[in-house]
């Protein structure tokens, strides 16, 4: 098992990536710490991964709220001793062209995209910090690049990416490492709702020819949160069937 007795925080595990990767990481040994704000979509998932022989926590809780995440983590370091892993994985897209946005639209994506992830980042480092070792996988998305109708987001993301770098930079003497999953178009409750023709136009911009699936990303993350990926840090990972590559 690839991450034996490891304790991970995932954020956003309710469903899509966050869900893969609980699931994921129990298998590999992880006893999972499972976030979001849908406490009994986390407490089935907790019941499953229990019932497969895995060990997991559920807690209900707002990324954006600094007084949820630092509760989170210090209910895990009462549980189990130590944070050896953050999956910051929760997001929230709220799409519209930059002149109709509202400022409740930008506030709430960058209050839960950049400003949850820095929560979480921050709390993490002192238990991670006595252990002398840490694994931290921040989430970004291809949107860093620019979309149409998606400039909150983006610029969250984007704000993922920096905060990614300089905490490599900061945390790497305490020997946590940290880096940065950008995930193209996922199968997640997200895309359900694309329309065909949307669909269609997705899929003949993507090398591959398909959506990824949740699973896929969360293979990365367990590479990344793994011992594997020690010398690995400060880093972004695309991972979008080819969606990024070219002019």
């Amino acid at each position: 098992m690839r991450l034996k007795d490891k304790v991970a925080i995932i954020t956003g595990a309710s469903s899509g990536i966050g869900k893969a990767c609980a699931r994921l990481f129990a298998q590999e040994g992880a006893k999972v710490v499972l976030v979001a704000r849908r406490i009994e979509t986390l407490e089935n998932l907790a019941s499953e991964i229990k019932r497969d022989g895995g060990e997991a926590i559920p807690f209900k809780a707002d990324v954006s709220n600094p007084d949820d995440v630092n509760r989170v983590v210090d209910e895990t370091v009462k549980v189990y001793g130590t944070v050896n892993i953050l999956i910051n994985n929760a997001g929230l897209t709220q799409d519209n062209l930059t002149l109709k946005l509202t400022p409740q639209q930008w506030e709430e994506v960058l209050k839960v995209n950049l400003l949850g992830t820095f929560y979480f980042c921050q709390a993490v480092f002192r238990p991670m910090r006595r252990e002398r070792y840490g694994k931290i996988v921040n989430t970004a998305s291809v949107a860093i690049k620019g979309n149409i109708g998606q400039a909150n987001y983006a610029a969250s993301k984007a704000g993922v990416v920096a905060l990614t770098r300089t905490l490599a930079l900061e945390y790497a003497r305490a020997g946590i490492r940290v880096n940065c999953v950008a995930p193209g178009v996922i199968e997640t409750p997200m895309t359900e709702g694309f329309s065909e023709d949307m669909r269609k136009k997705i899929l003949e911009r993507i090398p591959l020819g398909y959506l990824g699936r949740p699973e896929d990303v969360a293979y990365l993350h367990l590479f990344l949160a793994s011992p594997e990926s020690d010398y690995i840090t400060g880093q972004v990972f695309f991972i979008d069937g080819g969606l990024t590559v070219g002019v």
